[in-house]
């Protein structure tokens, strides 16, 4: 008989996730609520798999027969479709979206929505008369008013959601319908709707049943309402301690910021890695700006964040991966060289919908890597194009052409890569840049976003868009702190710098230890578990790259986590590393 002592990491970790997934189900089968509480790396999606595995094997019957469906929420439309490749039988299981369910579940209700939203003039369209409309409808998540159809407004479909829980018959319809509602990533649920599933479904032992899937540790984005810890005296907790994604040593770190939830990690053969290196051995003049203040001139963090990489890049194996964590999307920029392209773009850069970025991004650039590599699969799938490009000579010549003139223009404007794109004639070209470009040339005073001129912004390098490029690739080496929720690394570079006032780790980290000041609770919150989420990406080796100077109260906290032995100066550590 094997004892538990003589098991390795992996066994001990795997025994005791499997005790937590029979506990979930045994509640499942109960009928009861519950809320499974899932550190980083814990398994989170593997239980969730394992309940809709049961539901589907003990549930089908009965739930066909009666014309009943389960749910199961999740937060992007990707996750929906990796739930949905899980589905035996779609007839009864729905993975969806928050807005796509809250829209299913309204969409039938068009008078009451119409009274609604006659009350509410939040919800009209600025443009249109919204006593000509008899309909209403959610597509693209605009509001509009167009032949007679009020078109809604994403958070609108969540408001009027709610709004017709209060009624009691919805409701009754509602829960008689939906047995059963599984909630993935519980924490970033939209609150009102967790409000009300409480107020009136599971405070009174009425209506669904629901499995809650997450972590309140990973709340992160302050701007969706997200409903963050959900605690109530009829939800059951049940929380998940092994770790599968990160070496002994990380979580050993992973265990000091959070005690209440200690984790076994599962990794056998490394112990792992964990650094802290800081800069209070530049003895240069640091910045004064509100926000960045004490921390490094920019130039000295580009070359000391380089320096390290390619440090760290020459010691770990090269078939291991390295992110490097920013904190601010601003920061990012001006590390990487497109910051003037993002002061004029914003948020369409990194929600990807400005056309010219589409356009360099999706043809001009997987073009220019086809072209260079003689990729002509590569070259052909980007074209869309229904017989390969190159068949005779005098193609290859004009190819080649293109690729020897990309060459060079790429080192200059965005409107030179441009001109040797259209006048080649061998790439389409859409319409919208092609009038734009035409502009360029008649008015190029003509106002773009951000208050600047057409003519100012093609005359941006086209080095901005291939540095912002790299960066929007999934594989991109750097990212933001914010952008790397649910994902793992083989190593992380956690770089804990100034930018963004929401985010001061030097003073909130400490609390971790020390206890919260009054008052500061929410702040606390905040920044405690961005901190948490930036720690626990990696699998076998952390950094944390302090730009700013390190007080005394924060270089104790650092030590007391990582160890005193693992807390370098730039200097000391960049000699380790040689």
């Amino acid at each position: 008989m094997t004892l538990e002592k003589d098991l390795n990491n992996f066994e001990k970790a795997k025994l005791e996730a499997d005790k937590i997934d029979e506990e979930i189900i045994s509640i499942l089968e109960l009928g009861k609520s519950f809320r499974v509480e899932a550190g980083a790396g814990s398994g989170k999606t593997y239980s969730l798999n394992s309940v809709i595995e049961w539901v589907q094997d003990n549930k089908r019957a009965d739930y066909i027969k009666n014309n009943k469906n389960v749910i199961c929420i999740t937060y992007t439309n990707a996750a929906v479709d990796v739930i949905d490749e899980r589905i035996k039988d779609k007839s009864f299981i729905i993975p969806s979206t928050i807005h796509s369910f809250a829209w299913n579940a309204i969409k039938q209700y068009q008078s009451a929505l119409l009274n609604l939203i006659k009350a509410d003039d939040a919800l009209y369209s600025k443009e249109g008369d919204f006593n000509k409309v008899t309909s209403v409808n959610y597509t693209l998540g605009n509001r509009y008013d167009e032949l007679g159809v009020h078109y809604l407004y994403h958070d609108d479909v969540l408001k009027l959601f709610v709004s017709l829980l209060e009624n009691s018959k919805f409701r009754s319809i509602f829960s008689n319908k939906y047995p059963l509602i599984l909630i993935d990533e519980y924490q970033d649920s939209y609150k009102p709707i967790i409000d009300s599933f409480i107020k009136y479904f599971i405070d009174k032992d009425e209506g669904p049943q629901f499995g809650f899937f997450g972590d309140a540790w990973q709340t992160i984005y302050q701007t969706n309402n997200a409903c963050g810890l959900i605690e109530h005296d009829k939800i059951y907790v049940i929380s998940k301690v092994s770790n599968f994604r990160s070496a002994p040593r990380i979580v050993e770190v992973l265990n000091k910021i959070r005690p209440e939830l200690p984790q076994i990690s599962a990794m056998d053969n490394f112990d792992g890695e964990v650094h802290v290196i800081t800069c209070d051995d530049y003895d240069g003049v640091r910045r004064v700006e509100r926000n960045f203040r004490g921390d490094l001139p920019t130039e000295e963090l580009k070359t000391r964040l380089d320096k390290l990489v390619s440090l760290i890049k020459k010691l770990v194996p090269k078939e291991e991966n390295l992110k490097v964590l920013m904190l601010t999307h601003k920061i990012l920029a001006s590390q990487q060289g497109y910051e003037q392209l993002l002061k004029i773009l914003e948020n369409d850069l990194r929600d990807k919908q400005n056309p010219f970025l589409l356009f360099f991004m999706e043809i001009v650039e997987p073009i220019y890597k086809a072209l260079e590599s003689s990729d002509l699969k590569l070259l052909f799938n980007t074209l869309k194009s229904k017989r390969y490009p190159i068949t005779k000579k005098i193609e290859k010549i004009k190819w080649k052409e293109l690729k020897d003139n990309l060459t060079q223009v790429r080192e200059k404007r965005s409107v030179d890569v441009l001109k040797v794109v259209i006048e080649s004639g061998l790439i389409p070209v859409p319409p919208v840049i092609k009038d734009y470009y035409e502009m360029y040339e008649t008015t190029p005073e003509l106002i773009y976003p951000s208050d600047i001129t057409l003519k100012a912004f093609l005359d941006l390098d086209y080095g901005q868009y291939i540095s912002a490029i790299n960066f929007l690739y999934p594989e991109a080496e750097y990212s933001t702190e914010h952008g790397v929720k649910g994902e793992e690394y083989d190593n992380v570079i956690f770089v804990m710098s100034r930018g963004w006032n929401q985010y001061q780790f030097d003073k909130y980290v400490p609390m971790i230890f020390n206890g919260i000041e009054s008052g500061k609770e929410s702040s606390f919150v905040r920044n405690r578990n961005l901190f948490y989420v930036s720690c626990s990406r990696p699998k076998k080796r952390l950094y944390i790259f302090v730009t700013f100077i390190v007080d005394s109260i924060f270089e104790k906290t650092l030590k007391e986590l990582v160890g005193v032995e693992n807390y370098h100066s730039f200097d000391d550590f960049v000699k380790l590393l040689k």
